[in-house]
């Protein structure tokens, strides 16, 4: 009989403290309460608070190369994700390191360069998953097309709550294994697009913003539990990395060609002039850019034309001379193919 009690008891006992780690576990899950500051804000340098939400904060910068606004939630403690909406060149030329943190980036438009240290640059383009460590040193980030949407994920490992890392461990989320790797390693790997990262992201970006706090807690972890599935060794991308004074002369390639866009040069001409092997100044403008100098060139100078349409009285033969067009119904041509309407269409659209 005692034995028996005495097994109920525990059995009690058990139960009760079962009971009370799962409510606290709930707890948490519910909680979305802002925090004062936020870890991942070092990122991006001078910010500007825009506006205050009852589960977000809103963000501004912007520097000579134009703006930007990031929305900031806390998902758990420890864990901040971001949205980006970027249209500059590049933000914070001098990002912080910071211990035991890790940064997870998605592209959703545009590029994003990374310089690590001050040789090595490494870029994503649209669909791809990056994850790093926040000690490896940044000189800044760039955006090469001057526009960048896009998420990021900021985590403390060592803000994580108790609770937390127990949802994590019931999930069979292993961060040690993510922790020993990337930031004990101080690597960064890069994902590119993919279905399954596409999965996951893509209802970030859709998700109704009365259900945003609690959706967003579910991603992550689906996220962390997505990561540990992966071999993230398969994912170092050296060969993605390029030079930092190559990249220099490529940037600077694509600032004499967008000088004055009446001018059209051959690749043989840039070569010589900027002193850069043909081959390698076509291999790393792709890589910086995303598609070859022609076709850059060719979307920068259509893009061009609807800021003219839009905000000049030029007529159409004239902006196409000022475009490099000697023919104006060779441009309209171009402009139909790259937006799907004719430079008339568009502009008459603009008007109503």
């Amino acid at each position: 009989k005692w034995l028996a009690i005495t097994n109920r008891k525990e059995e009690w006992v058990v139960l009760t403290y079962e009971k009370q780690a799962l409510s606290g576990t709930i707890e948490v899950l519910l909680r979305s309460e802002l925090p004062d500051e936020f870890e991942g804000t070092k990122l991006y340098g001078s910010l500007e608070e825009d506006e205050l939400r009852q589960d977000c904060k809103i963000f501004r910068l912007s520097n000579e190369t134009g703006h930007g606004r990031i929305t900031v939630y806390q998902v758990f403690s420890g864990i901040e994700l971001y949205y980006n909406d970027m249209h500059m060149g590049y933000c914070n030329q001098n990002q912080a390191t910071a211990k035991n943190m890790i940064e997870i980036n998605h592209c959703l438009i545009g590029r994003f360069e990374c310089s690590f240290g001050e040789n090595s640059c490494c870029y994503m383009a649209e669909g791809d998953l990056s994850i790093s460590s926040m000690m490896k040193k940044k000189s800044n980030s760039c955006f090469p097309l001057n526009h960048y949407h896009g998420i990021s994920i900021v985590i403390n490992l060592d803000e994580l709550l108790p609770e937390v890392r127990q949802i994590m461990e019931l999930l069979n989320i292993d961060l040690h294994y993510i922790q020993k790797y990337i930031c004990e390693g101080n690597r960064c790997c890069i994902m590119r697009a993919n279905p399954s990262i596409e999965h996951i992201f893509s209802e970030l970006y859709r998700v109704e913003p009365r259900m945003i706090a609690y959706y967003l807690k579910v991603k992550v972890l689906e996220l962390l539990m997505f990561l540990n599935q992966v071999s993230l060794q398969d994912y170092q991308e050296e060969r993605r990395y390029f030079a930092r004074n190559q990249v220099q002369t490529i940037k600077k390639v694509q600032e004499y060609m967008t000088a004055d866009l009446r001018n059209h040069y051959t690749l043989q001409e840039l070569s010589e002039k900027f002193e850069i092997p043909l081959t390698s100044m076509k291999v790393c403008f792709k890589g910086v850019y995303g598609c070859s100098i022609y076709a850059y060139m060719k979307s920068y100078r259509m893009q061009a034309a609807t800021i003219l349409l839009r905000d000049t009285s030029d007529s159409i033969t004239e902006i196409a001379a000022k475009m490099g067009y000697d023919n104006p119904s060779k441009f309209s041509e171009a402009f139909k193919k790259e937006f799907g309407e004719l430079p008339s269409e568009f502009r008459k659209k603009l008007s109503k």
